[in-house]
């Protein structure tokens, strides 16, 4: 496998374990914070006060 396609099969990875991190919180409401790493992006699933759950993403 090239660079490029493992490049592309670790974004479809860290795309697929947000939105399976996303559906454990709505299951779970004990859940407050999920991180995933992907290169130099971070993207955080938290919760607000309300227990309403938002994405963040940022470079690390």
């Amino acid at each position: 496998m090239n660079k490029r396609q493992k490049k592309k099969q670790a974004y479809k990875h860290y795309i697929r374990a947000i939105f399976e991190g996303y559906e454990n919180m709505l299951e779970n409401p004990d859940l407050e914070e999920l991180k995933f790493h992907y290169l130099k992006e971070q993207t955080i699933l938290s919760r607000d006060a309300e227990k309403k759950i938002h994405f963040t993403t940022k470079e690390r």
